[in-house]
């Protein structure tokens, strides 16, 4: 009988073979990413909850925009702390722990932050849940990728990383209803005690992923149990490499991640992310702010936030199908280049004194569909890119390099918004140039498959 693997590359205990990539996805596998995918969901509502509530708390507490913007900062630094770590956590010890411990930490930080009565509270829990938050997107894309078949990784990666996005949208929605009535505590109140009801039930029905136990002979009972109900036919048939006595898994140190082979896409990704983060952030935390600084009401400046996000979320999920046919390669350059037009005309356009409001939301919508669903099909480029010993840390220091451009754009959008709309998003058609240079720079793109391999 021929001896199959988890997964077909180089980097597999056995060499080639593709085990999952040879059967039908299964409801159980379905049903794993679905579960994982929730996780990015709440990351992206917690995320931006001080973004959205951060009118009603300048206005109540009598604080300048700067010293919001350190603590969106703080939230950042926190952010890159947990992606790296998480990353490594997930590449040593397992990815269903580091998932898990993540959407723990941030849930608890979103609910203490209910409760917070002085800044640097604020400041302090924005800091604790940016450790969670900054590692759930890369861990559940590694973890996303690893439960499903080649010929449907980019849409499920590109599903997962999205779902930041339809947790915009559900935290956008939420604000509109919630800040003129109950005011801005209550955001954190509902959004932690959610979260926290969550963790306990992944806690026990969470599986691990499939190809980080493929490397590590010492679970090879727990592989067997998810081969088997995920439908493998015949699970002893995955191939491991014995260990000798005394001998522990095997485990590629991060310097790989620079060596000849991986070095290109390392630094590309990573600016592309960088430039990428500082936008998204920029938006998410800065955009109501900007709006209300122009005029627009509360309710408005939450609705522009929710036409970028539900943009981000169509156009990634168009984006991951369009891949497929094409390659990352066209589709994520041509998404870029637009988005910098899209930047440009919202530069340009009027706004001040709230004119031009349907057209302002329009252009949001587009930034979202474009230059956002970029960012969101990035990472799906990167577990391409990775092999499964660096995967979890591959992304995770994109993801690092992400948190940076977002600790600039904390501190840089308090600045912008005195700029008004043609500084700030003049500065954000910069920043998609930068991120489609990026994307032109990068060496291990995802292929376009064959017409008889595509699911168009």
């Amino acid at each position: 009988m021929a001896v199959a693997t988890i997964e077909g590359s180089s980097s597999s205990p056995a060499g080639s073979g593709g085990m999952l990539d040879d059967i039908p996805m299964s409801s159980y596998q379905i049903w794993s990413v679905l579960m994982i995918a929730a996780t990015v969901i709440l990351d992206g509502l917690d995320n931006q909850m001080l973004g959205l509530a951060a009118p009603s708390l300048l206005q109540e507490w009598g604080i300048d925009r700067t010293a919001l913007g350190s603590v969106f900062a703080l939230g950042f630094v926190g952010m890159a702390i947990g992606t790296l770590t998480s990353g490594w956590v997930g590449d040593r010890f397992g990815r269903r722990g580091a998932l898990i411990i993540g959407v723990a930490i941030f849930g608890v930080a979103t609910l203490l932050t209910g409760f917070s009565t002085t800044l640097w509270q604020v400041a302090a829990l924005k800091t604790l849940a940016g450790v969670g938050l900054g590692g759930v997107p890369g861990t559940a894309s590694a973890m996303i990728a690893e439960f499903t078949p080649v010929r449907w990784r980019s849409v499920a990666v590109t599903f997962g990383v999205v779902c930041v996005s339809i947790g915009g949208i559900l935290g956008g929605v939420a604000a509109a209803l919630i800040l003129p009535g109950l005011g801005w505590r209550w955001l954190f109140y509902i959004g932690g005690s959610v979260t926290m009801i969550f963790v306990a039930w992944l806690w026990f029905i969470l599986p691990e992923s499939p190809r980080y136990l493929a490397e590590r002979p010492d679970r090879a009972a727990e592989l067997d149990r998810i081969l088997r109900r995920i439908g493998h036919p015949d699970p002893a048939s995955v191939a491991h490499i014995p260990l000798a006595a005394g001998e522990a898994p095997r485990y590629e140190p991060m310097r790989n991640l620079f060596g000849t082979a991986l070095l290109r896409d390392t630094l590309a990704l990573s600016v592309a992310m960088f430039s990428g983060m500082f936008m998204i952030y920029l938006m998410f935390n800065w955009a109501p702010t900007m709006l209300t600084s122009a005029g627009f009401g509360l309710q408005t400046a939450s609705l522009g936030l929710t036409s970028f996000n539900i943009g981000g979320t169509i156009g990634a999920m168009i984006a991951s199908l369009a891949i497929i046919r094409f390659g990352s390669r066209p589709v994520l350059i041509l998404m870029a280049i637009v988005g910098t037009a899209v930047c440009a005309t919202l530069a340009l356009l009027p706004i001040s004194g709230a004119r031009n409001e349907g057209a302002v939301l329009a252009c949001l919508g587009a930034l979202g569909l474009f230059a956002s669903a970029a960012q969101s099909a990035m990472f799906a480029v990167g577990a391409h890119a990775f092999p499964t010993g660096l995967r979890a840390r591959g992304l995770g220091l994109m993801g690092a390099a992400g948190r940076i451009g977002a600790i600039v754009s904390a501190v840089a959008g308090a600045v912008l918004i005195d700029w008004g709309n043609l500084g700030f998003f003049g500065a954000l058609a910069v920043l998609m140039l930068v991120n489609a240079l990026g994307f032109i720079a990068v060496r291990g793109h995802v292929p376009a498959l064959g017409r008889k391999d595509a699911i168009l």
